[in-house]
């Protein structure tokens, strides 16, 4: 994030500049003389100008969740460079610049960049007294112009879906198979070589390979990229691939356009010829490795659990755009339960306290108490269990089903008695682990959506909501479903961030009332607001970008930026109206004034943010919302704040 500060140190540098320009080679004043008008004329607006949007980007270090603490960066450095570029303007900028400027004298020749200024800026009131700012009924339909764009762009952008983050660029693959649970280790082997020589010979139709490097996981699931599943370290059913992709500049697509086509080859080539295998491909995703589609079943029974995740997944599999359905239990592990038998307890005279007693020393490691060392160390602990193989030499229970049949158990006459003749072994078949939410089982149904087809988590989630409704009437009383994944965190991040941008709002209208004082040139300002985000939002529409939460993150930070321009216009025109103008001339001038200093902080602003929408996926939706929004601000703010001005002023002279 590098640009942003760099821009804003900029802004009030040009600011600084262009009246010490003005004052030497338009005004023909001396160095001195010009450097005083400079401060005097642009401190005060500048000031504001950073301090609406330092409260701007202030409240952003208030937004909640998790994102919320990995976004408090970029507006702590951003008004850390707005606090030091105001004091370097002034104490810095303006005394440097008498190396260039010292020896200028007051009139020379201007320059032909001034003369072409200076004819624009003529020609530009010229136009605005005759078309913009005739009289009030005219500057009055300039607006009601500007808020039927504002409204139009409000309906092109609700037409956009929203999405936490948009798909990043990476190189890193996880491809993960989960073969039948009685699937050998042979045959995932099978699996694993027809897969590697997929893998390996995979490249692009001009011959190139696409990955660089392959690492073939047989029994094992690949760890490369992080999963939302509860999956063993290792079993005889488990596949897996850790995959690099090549440099971006080697290959001729994204690495997320390759997934779906890989996937598909993967699926149709060799998965379909191997009944019960789930496929699933994990690549980085913004904002953590989660899948962003999960649906959280709740209940009591994890039988009953299980078939409703059977019933919404295959829901989800029925939407276009959705990929690697399953829930977050994998496959069961078998599980032995040893029911005691009553009748042969009551033969040996035993309870089901004492087998439980005595259970636990054979099952369970146990606490036998502390050893004192002295000397101020800490006691060592002792724990006790039974010695057995599986162990190898560990505390802890039997892990092997042979082991089972060597338990003995102790009469009250002290001989010893199998296992197998006070217990009936149960064999039964157990989830990997068992989630709870609020107290309830919960089993959590994961996908994504298909990346780079244009269909998003929430289109999904969209299609999804009435195909449950539907579902839920036949599900038994007690069990309910919620989104979690990036709809939970959309609703935590994009509602923190709209209370951000109310709170960002009134910061700055309440420093520009006091600016001003009033409330009528303060409002002229702030609308400059609305102009920007036609810009962004109509931009947004025809680029089909979803609003992502640096897209927020963006029209937040353009709040701040955009009312500068807008405060420099204001205070000249207030300017002019000191110097006698009636309030249309003084409209018209105003603009007129301030079009070169305008255009150069735009246009730098603008420069400075292209480098870095192109550095990565996730700065493209911020910096386009900001680049749009200045175009528009710029062009409409040219064009209607004049008139705003002329309709919100009294035709009295207050300055008088």
């Amino acid at each position: 994030m590098s640009s942003f500060p760099e821009i804003a140190l900029v802004d009030v540098f040009i600011l600084m500049l262009e009246g010490m320009h003005e004052g030497i080679f338009v005004e023909g004043l001396s160095f001195s003389e010009s450097a005083l008008k400079t401060v005097k004329s642009y401190a005060g607006p500048a000031f504001t100008g950073q301090l609406t949007t330092i409260f701007a980007l202030a409240p952003l270090m208030a937004i909640s969740g998790t994102l919320g603490k990995f976004i408090r960066l970029i507006p702590i450095s951003a008004i850390t460079c707005l606090v030091l570029s105001y004091a370097l303007s002034l104490l810095v900028v303006i005394p440097l610049s008498k190396v260039l400027l010292g020896n200028v004298k007051g009139g020379d020749t201007k320059t032909f960049v001034d003369r072409l200024t200076e004819l624009a800026s003529a020609r530009f009131a010229e136009w605005s007294l005759r078309f913009t700012v005739p009289n009030r009924l005219v500057a009055r339909l300039w607006s009601l112009a500007a808020l039927g764009m504002f409204v139009f762009a409000c309906v092109l952008f609700a037409t956009l879906p929203p999405n936490l983050f948009p798909v990043n660029e990476d190189t890193k693959l996880s491809i993960n198979v989960q073969m039948a649970p009685s699937a050998t280790l042979a045959r995932s082997q099978d699996v694993a070589d027809q897969m590697g020589e997929l893998l390996r010979t995979y490249q692009d139709p001009d011959g190139k390979p696409v990955f660089k490097s392959l690492v073939k996981l047989v029994g094992k699931p690949s760890g490369l990229v992080a999963s939302s599943e509860l999956k063993p370290a290792n079993a005889d059913y488990f596949v897996g691939f850790s995959a690099v992709f090549v440099d971006q500049n080697q290959r001729q697509r994204n690495s997320y356009e390759y997934v779906r086509d890989l996937r598909q080859d993967l699926q149709e080539k060799i998965l379909r010829n191997y009944p019960g295998s789930t496929l699933s491909m994990q690549y980085p995703i913004a904002g953590g490795g989660d899948d962003p589609i999960q649906v959280e079943i709740s209940g009591d029974d994890m039988q009953v659990l299980r078939e409703i995740s059977v019933q919404v997944q295959q829901a989800l599999r029925e939407i276009p755009g959705t990929m690697d359905v399953r829930d977050d239990l994998g496959n069961l592990r078998e599980d032995y339960k040893l029911i005691p038998k009553r009748e042969a307890l009551n033969f040996y005279g035993l309870t089901q306290d004492d087998l439980a007693a005595q259970g636990r020393f054979l099952m369970f490691d146990n606490d036998i108490g502390d050893f004192p060392i002295g000397s101020g160390e800490e006691d060592i602990e002792i724990r006790m269990s039974t010695l057995w193989p599986s162990r190898q030499g560990e505390v802890g229970g039997p892990s092997r089903q042979d082991e089972f049949q060597t338990i003995r158990f102790v009469t009250p006459d002290g001989k010893t008695i199998p296992a197998e003749a006070v217990l009936e072994p149960s064999p039964d078949a157990v989830p990997l682990s068992i989630t709870h939410r609020n107290g309830q089982r919960t089993v959590t149904v994961l996908a994504k959506n298909i990346p780079g087809i244009g269909i998003y988590n929430t289109n999904i989630l969209e299609a999804l909501t009435p195909k449950l409704e539907d579902l839920r009437k036949s599900w038994p009383r007690g069990y309910s479903y919620r989104y979690g994944g990036d709809a939970e965190t959309s609703d935590e991040t994009f509602g923190s961030a709209t209370q951000m941008l109310v709170v960002a709002i009134f910061l700055v209208f309440a420093v520009l009332v006091l600016q001003f004082g009033s409330y009528s040139q303060p409002l002229i300002i702030i609308l400059t607001i609305p102009f920007a985000l036609i810009g962004t939002f109509i931009g947004f529409f025809l680029l089909n970008l979803s609003f992502s939460f640096p897209a927020a993150i963006g029209v937040i930070a353009l709040t701040g930026i955009v009312v500068n321009d807008a405060i420099v216009m204001v205070e000249t025109m207030n300017e002019r109206r000191k110097q006698g103008m009636d309030v249309r001339q003084a409209a018209a001038h105003g603009a007129s004034d301030r079009l070169r200093p305008i255009l150069t902080t735009s246009i730098t602003t603008i420069i400075g943010l292209i480098p870095l929408a192109l550095s990565e996926a996730n700065w493209f939706p911020l910096c386009m919302a900001i680049i749009f929004g200045l175009l528009s601000a710029t062009l409409i703010a040219l064009l209607v704040v004049p008139g705003l001005y002329l309709q919100l002023t009294p035709k009295n002279n207050p300055f008088k």
